[in-house]
């Protein structure tokens, strides 16, 4: 039997009663879907998950999301994508090696895929190794968040439309990147959507992030400006779950309500090994 705890936080619940590993059936579907709308985030405490395993799971919710940076998909399973600081070779990445540049730009408020015409759905993170200590990550509810504004700022940022960006994003990374080839950036051309996302359950939330480039049709700076400071004025305990992961840990997260973000650690010298599937969503932000 399927049950959902919900977590002494704003947002969050355990989910017990599911394996996983096993055949996904529709009725679980459903259910986790329904428990991922009212919960935001979804957390199994599980054991190993295979990667062919965790590919069946997500496809259960959905059509799979490609995502860029070719050299961290997993070799078998593109639809894997490796968030680690452990090379090929097996060993810890240096600080400023772009593999943790990469990391520590997840350090940012984000919601995965906004830089897409059709955002995704929910992101899933499993994760194979964690560090003894730190490398939390935080959840922060944008539905919550966007009702705790006053009117009149509600209805400011409800008239205005933000320039989703990933060449922006991945340029505002903490150190030096290997370039995007010509063909992967041509995939990814910025893209617009409203600042406030309407959702189907008639609810309202703030859709931002560290992909958000800009305010569309006002100075960029200034609007990068303002972007940074509701970013800060939103993202206060109030709103916020934060995970401290073991290992074998599910999380799934609602990428249309919700902002995430990693917490520092000692990246340079404690193993993180982590796969992630974004599960696509076929509406446009409206």
């Amino acid at each position: 039997m399927i049950t959902f705890e919900p977590i002494d936080a704003p947002l969050g619940a355990v989910v017990t009663g599911v394996d996983p590993t096993a055949e996904p059936t529709a009725e679980l579907v459903d259910a986790l879907a329904d428990g991922l709308l009212t919960h935001g985030v979804l957390v199994f405490r599980v054991g190993p998950i295979q990667p062919d395993q965790f590919v069946r799971l997500g496809r259960a919710f959905g059509e799979l999301e490609i995502l860029p940076e070719p050299d961290k998909r997993h070799p078998d399973h593109p639809e894997i994508f490796n968030l680690t600081n452990v090379k090929a070779d097996d060993n810890i990445a240096e600080f400023d090696d772009p593999q943790s540049v990469f990391l520590r730009g997840t350090e940012r408020w984000h919601t995965d895929s906004s830089f897409r015409q059709l955002p995704c759905l929910c992101t899933m993170l499993y994760a194979v190794e964690v560090p003894a200590t730190g490398s939390t990550t935080e959840f922060a509810d944008m539905v919550a968040a966007f009702e705790g504004l006053p009117p009149e700022q509600q209805a400011e940022l409800s008239s205005l439309r933000l320039v989703h960006s990933y060449e922006y994003s991945r340029a505002n990374n903490p150190g030096k990147l290997t370039p995007m080839d010509d063909a992967e950036r041509a995939k990814f051309p910025p893209v617009s959507h409203p600042w406030v996302r309407h959702h189907a359950d008639n609810r309202r939330s703030l859709y931002m992030g560290g992909h958000a480039s800009h305010i569309e049709g006002r100075d960029i700076d200034a609007g990068r400006a303002a972007i940074a400071e509701l970013t800060e004025q939103v993202t206060t305990d109030d709103v916020i779950y934060a995970h401290h992961w073991r290992q074998h840990d599910l999380v799934v997260w609602d990428n249309r309500t919700t902002l995430h973000r990693l917490r520092r650690y000692d990246i340079a010298n404690q193993r993180r090994v982590m796969r992630r599937i974004t599960v696509a969503n076929n509406h446009p932000v409206t």
